[in-house]
C-alpha cells in the first residue's frame, strides 16, 4: 500500500492527466493566486463529476467524493477547498430537490460551470441557512442585495448559489428558496476581502448583489425545515464529508513526504499517518451510508463527531510532518508552515465545534440534533 493510491487512481480515471498536472505543479504552484488551476480543472469537466448521468454528468456518489477530495487536497489544497464549495452544492441539489433541480444541473453539465456556494459562514450567530441576503418581489421572479463575504470561486464561478426566505406575499410566502444566478448578472461585483497567505487560490473574496434580478426559472423552492428536514441534513451531511476528506488531503499529502524523503523512523511515519488513515476509514463508512441512501440526524451527528476528530489527528499529523522534515526545509522555504496552516481551515467551517458541542451533548443523551 502506498498512502493516497486509491484515491489518486480514482482522480486519474475520472479526470485523466490531472493528478499529474497537479503533481507537476507541486503545491507552491498550485497555491499561487495568479495560477489558472481552478480553470484548468473547469475545462477538464470537474465541475461536472457530481452531476447525475442522466443529465450530463459523471454521476459520482459520495463515497468517490470523499476519496476523490482527499487525493485533491494532498496535491492542491486551495483547489480541494474552493471546489468542495461547488460539490457539495451540485450533490445536494441532484439528491435531495431531483426534478426541481433538473434544469440548473443539466446547465451546468452542458456549459462545463463552478458554482460559488452563498452560506451564513463567518457570521457569528446567523442561521446556517441565511446568508443576510435581502430579498424582494419583482415581476417575473425576485431581487436580491446584500454581501457575501467570504465567497470561494469568485473569478471563476458561472453560477452564484444562495439561500433565501420568500419575501411576504410571494408563494411560497416565507419559506426557503434557492436562488441561482448567473455570474455576469447587472448588479454583481467582486471586491477584495482575503488577505492571509494561506489559500489564497481558492478566490476567495467578497461578492457584492445590488438589486440583482432572479426569474423564476433559476429560483427553486426548498421548504420549511421544520416540514423536509431530510433535505437540509442532506446538505450539511454533504459538505461536511467532502470538506474534511479536503482538509485530511492536505495532511495525508504532508505526511507522504515524510515517506518520499525518506525523513524520521518508521514509528515516527507510522505514528504519523495513522490517525489520518483511520478518520479516511470512518468517512468513507459514512458516505456508503449516504450513498445508500440514509439520511438523518443520527448519521449527521456521526460525521461532525468524525469530523471534530478529524480536525486533531490533522493538527498532530501535521505538527510532526513538520518536525519531522527538519529545520533547513523551514529555514529556506515555507511549503511546509504553509500547509501546516492550510489544514487548520477545517475548524473555520461551520459548524464549528465550539458551536456544535451542546447540540452534541443533547443529541448523544438520547435527544435530538438541533444546529443552527
Amino acid at each position: 500500500m502506498r498512502p493516497l493510491s486509491a484515491e489518486r487512481a480514482l482522480l486519474e480515471a475520472r479526470l485523466p492527466g490531472f493528478d499529474g498536472r497537479l503533481a507537476a505543479l507541486g503545491i507552491d504552484g498550485a497555491e499561487d493566486p495568479d495560477n489558472e488551476v481552478i480553470e484548468e480543472f473547469r475545462r477538464a469537466g470537474g465541475g461536472n463529476l457530481f452531476v447525475p448521468r442522466e443529465l450530463g454528468g459523471a454521476g459520482l456518489g459520495c463515497h468517490d467524493g470523499v476519496r476523490l477530495q482527499r487525493a485533491v487536497g494532498s496535491r492542491a489544497p486551495a483547489l480541494a477547498v474552493a471546489t468542495t464549495m461547488h460539490h457539495y452544492k451540485v450533490a445536494w441539489l441532484a439528491a435531495a430537490l431531483g426534478a426541481d433541480a433538473a434544469g440548473v444541473l443539466r446547465g451546468i453539465a452542458e456549459k462545463n460551470l463552478l458554482v460559488a456556494s452563498c452560506g451564513a459562514e463567518g457570521q457569528v450567530g446567523r442561521s446556517l441557512f441565511a446568508p443576510g441576503i435581502r430579498v424582494a418581489a419583482a415581476d417575473g421572479g425576485l431581487t436580491v442585495s446584500g454581501t457575501k463575504r467570504p465567497c470561494s470561486l469568485t473569478r471563476s464561478m458561472g453560477l452564484l448559489s444562495l439561500t433565501a426566505t420568500a419575501p411576504d406575499g410571494t408563494a411560497p410566502d416565507g419559506r426557503l428558496l434557492m436562488l441561482v444566478i448567473p455570474a455576469d448578472a447587472p448588479g454583481i461585483r467582486r471586491e477584495p476581502f482575503w488577505r492571509n497567505r494561506v489559500l489564497r487560490a481558492t478566490q476567495t473574496d467578497a461578492v457584492v448583489l445590488d438589486e440583482v434580478f432572479v426569474p423564476q426559472s433559476m429560483i427553486i423552492p426548498i421548504g420549511d425545515p421544520a416540514l423536509s428536514p431530510g433535505r437540509f441534513t442532506s446538505n450539511l451531511l454533504w459538505f461536511q464529508l467532502l470538506i474534511t476528506a479536503s482538509y485530511l488531503g492536505v495532511a495525508t499529502g504532508q505526511v507522504e513526504e515524510l515517506y518520499t524523503a525518506g525523513r524520521g523512523t518508521p514509528g515516527d511515519r507510522v505514528a504519523a499517518l495513522a490517525p489520518l488513515e483511520t478518520v479516511a476509514a470512518a468517512l468513507e463508512a459514512l458516505a456508503r451510508e449516504v450513498d445508500g441512501g440514509r439520511c438523518d440526524d443520527d448519521l449527521l451527528g456521526r460525521s461532525l463527531l468524525v469530523r471534530h476528530t478529524a480536525q486533531r489527528a490533522i493538527a498532530e499529523a501535521t505538527d510532526r510532518a513538520l518536525e519531522l522534515a527538519g529545520g533547513m526545509p523551514f529555514v529556506t522555504g515555507s511549503q511546509g508552515v504553509d500547509a501546516l496552516a492550510a489544514s487548520r481551515g477545517l475548524a473555520f467551517h461551520p459548524p464549528s465545534e465550539i458551536s456544535a458541542r451542546e447540540p452534541l451533548d443533547t443529541w448523544l443523551g438520547g435527544g435530538g440534533l438541533t444546529l443552527t
